[in-house]
């Protein structure tokens, strides 16, 4: 059955039938991106099935499929997926899936979570859609920038109640076993200047307070 829009999703809806982001190539994204997959790759192979959710215009998209991996992106909007240059691609609802019980080996989410009203479901849909392991990467709401940025932006208010306490509960309560957790990085993809890249690089490490969560987790 489905529901009547809430005024959260309905914002939701319009923030991201318009929003402008970085393309997947810029420098700044790349500087974003690439550490946190050098850190999740020494727990995952990123081969096989993925399906990245929340795939948006394809910041990972692209990378994971340059891995050699079968990548499914998803996203809600069709403003973002039409910005997204990966070639396997559809709209869908993080709530529902339109895949089946253990579809692939690897499910990946990037700053989709702290956007949802119903985190729990979009987790158990991540769990029972993924035959091995589930990723999910966040912000941290124990960054100041973070924080200040969740708190002005409507939108992003999700991000308040983002922490990796909260992220390794959601997905040991789906029944997954956590086996990497870190907060790291001062890069975030659409707001740091690029000049600043090469000092940034020194915060992409394990930080209590960096500006971003990423936990690997897998089937028990």
């Amino acid at each position: 059955m489905k529901h009547a829009p809430t005024h959260d999703s309905l914002r939701q809806a319009e923030y991201f039938s318009s929003v402008a982001y970085r393309s997947p190539d810029h420098p700044v994204v790349r500087a974003y991106a690439e550490p946190k997959l050098d850190f999740i790759r020494r727990y995952v192979p990123l081969s096989g099935c993925i399906l990245d959710l929340g795939c948006g215009n394809g910041i990972f998209s692209q990378r994971l499929a340059r891995e050699g991996a079968f990548v499914t992106g998803l996203d809600l909007s069709s403003h973002l997926l039409a910005q997204n240059p990966h070639r396997i691609l559809t709209r869908g609802d993080a709530t529902m899936l339109p895949f089946g019980e253990g579809s692939f080996d690897v499910v990946f989410e990037a700053n989709l979570l702290h956007h949802v009203p119903d985190r729990d479901r979009v987790v158990r849909e991540m769990c029972r859609v993924s035959r091995k392991h589930v990723i999910l990467l966040e912000p941290n709401r124990h960054n100041p920038l973070m924080l200040a940025f969740s708190a002005v932006v409507a939108a992003e208010r999700g991000g308040l109640k983002s922490s990796a306490k909260r992220l390794r509960q959601e997905l040991t309560g789906a029944g997954m076993r956590v086996a990497a957790c870190r907060t790291t990085g001062m890069i975030s993809q659409n707001n740091t200047p690029q000049a600043l890249i090469p000092l940034l690089r020194r915060f992409d490490r394990q930080i209590w307070w960096g500006e971003y969560i990423v936990v690997v987790a897998e089937k028990m």
